[in-house]
């Protein structure tokens, strides 16, 4: 961190620019992101800040360092489904997600599960009927990473058992409800029904 710090005023400033940028492009996946692909992300984030000190001298300059920001925000709003969809229809990529079914699913935008099903490698099934009864809760009614997912259990069904109701998940105001968390390791099977949201 040190070092950082002993680099020139601009370098400084194309990196947080960049660097901030790259917080919001890559937030959901931060966690498996190679190396060389981190830093080329920060340095094409960071370059309309590096051209812009670099061109005018002025130390007004370094106002441009949130373009990083703005350049991510308007990738992830408006070109990244617009350049998979290219992609796609001119036969240069067979697909239209993020090349991981569990980083699609946990990062897809403008959908919403009403409906998850988790089958433990345990064997004991684990359901949220409808997490619209949770919308209005302290989290999410459901949230999924790289790591896992937690969403409020309504019912269980134990290996070859009938389904059980859940009492206690949703109680008074004052208890709050229950959320039960699930590594990504720890499940067989996932299933969820989605809607889209926008």
């Amino acid at each position: 961190m040190q070092e950082l710090l002993q680099l020139p005023l601009q370098v400084q400033a194309t990196l947080v620019a960049g660097y901030i940028g790259y917080a919001l492009l890559r937030r959901d996946h931060r966690k498996t992101e190679k190396l060389v692909d981190v830093w080329m992300l920060i340095l094409v984030l960071g370059l309309p800040t590096a051209l812009t000190i670099q061109l005018w001298d002025s130390p007004y300059a370094y106002f441009v360092i949130p373009s990083g920001l703005l350049i991510a925000y308007l990738w992830l709003t408006w070109g990244e489904e617009k350049w998979r969809d290219f992609l796609y229809k001119r036969n240069l990529s067979n697909t239209l997600s993020l090349g991981d079914v569990w980083k699609t699913l946990s990062s897809h935008k403008k959908v919403g599960a009403l409906q998850i099903k988790l089958y433990h490698k345990d064997g004991t099934c684990y359901a949220c009927n409808n997490t619209v009864d949770f919308s209005g809760e302290p989290f999410a009614p459901f949230t999924m990473d790289d790591d896992g997912i937690a969403f409020y259990v309504t019912h269980i069904a134990k290996k070859d058992e009938d389904w059980v109701e859940e009492d206690d998940v949703k109680l008074a105001d004052d208890l709050g409800s229950m959320v039960t968390y699930f590594p990504r390791e720890d499940i067989k099977l996932l299933e969820m029904r989605y809607v889209k949201t926008a």
